[in-house]
């Protein structure tokens, strides 16, 4: 029953210019993809010195709450700091909780930047008095 229609003939010059730029679309989304992925995960292992300065700052009152938690959950075992730096924990939702807050800070400690903290408030005595009073207070 075949009339002798030839395979791909339906193909007029426009269906094959579109094939063509869709393809390029296709191999150049998927090169994207890949740049993208190299930008989102560090190319080396974090170092002693890059978990040391992340550690830091996380126990700092600098620090984002996300961050603090992300650190609570560390110490407790749940995962390293390694596994956190080096991309392999990025799909938790904590750590990119943590990320999201922090990205920029936690870039630069990684790239050297020892942590800047606030010292710490001093300790008031107890035998320091209050500077005002209310009326209540008497």
């Amino acid at each position: 029953m075949s009339e002798g229609v030839a395979v791909g003939v339906w193909r007029t010059a426009e269906v094959l210019t579109a094939e063509d730029v869709l393809a390029k679309s296709v191999a150049a989304a998927e090169q994207a993809m890949r740049d993208a992925a190299k930008l989102r995960y560090p190319t080396r292992e974090p170092s002693a010195d890059d978990v040391r300065r992340v550690m830091q700052f996380a126990k700092s009152n600098e620090a984002s709450p996300e961050l603090q938690a992300l650190q609570r959950r560390i110490a407790a075992g749940y995962l390293s700091w390694r596994q956190v730096l080096s991309g392999e924990a990025a799909e938790d939702r904590g750590v990119r909780a943590a990320f999201e807050k922090d990205r920029e800070r936690l870039a630069a400690l990684c790239r050297g930047e020892e942590p800047r903290t606030r010292p710490p408030r001093p300790k008031r005595h107890d035998d320091e008095e209050p500077m005002s009073f209310t009326e209540d207070a008497w």
